[in-house]
């Protein structure tokens, strides 16, 4: 039996559909490999008449064992809060960095500029911990957004150097 093209797209993204696509599943780098690289970045949550959150700690772990290093540096702090998952690559892809607090998301949020690597390399971003409301800022543009951000968009990509988030 001969089928068309349609008939071949529409049979491959019904089976894409039922098995879920990287891009809607939740991001989870790969572990094992000696190059894993898993950053975590501790902010504090905006106070009154602050406009950047203070960054409690900034600590990247490399190796087999990255993130397991990575989980435990976090419970050894005040954090307690996943607020974000940076990717590199679009649609959560590439290298990560964890964003934690020390509360859920509330109205005024957190605030905070990404560190000159990945202010140059920042792509997509997923949401956590009660916050679903975004704002990016960078050179080229700025967005607002709500929920996971898949591709921070053209004026965005790679060129992100201010970034709020809060519970909108």
């Amino acid at each position: 039996m001969k089928l068309s093209r349609t008939a071949l797209t529409l049979a491959a993204a019904a089976c894409l559909a039922a098995l879920g696509t990287p891009a809607s599943a939740a991001p989870h780098p790969a572990s094992g490999s000696a190059s894993d690289t898993h950053c975590v970045v501790v902010v504090d949550p905006l106070e009154p008449g602050q406009d950047v959150s203070e960054v409690a700690s900034r600590t990247c772990f490399t190796g087999k064992d990255a993130a397991s290093r990575a989980d435990a540096s976090v419970a050894s702090t005040t954090a307690s809060v996943e607020l974000m998952t940076w990717a590199t690559d679009h649609s959560y892809g590439g290298e990560y960095t964890h964003v934690y607090g020390s509360a859920y998301c509330d109205g005024a949020g957190y605030s905070f500029r990404p560190n000159s690597w990945w202010s140059s390399r920042l792509s997509s971003y997923l949401v956590s911990g009660g916050c679903n409301t975004s704002y990016a800022s960078g050179p080229r543009g700025n967005g607002t957004f709500d929920g996971d951000v898949p591709y921070v968009g053209a004026a965005l990509n790679d060129a992100v150097t201010s970034i709020k988030i809060w519970r909108g």
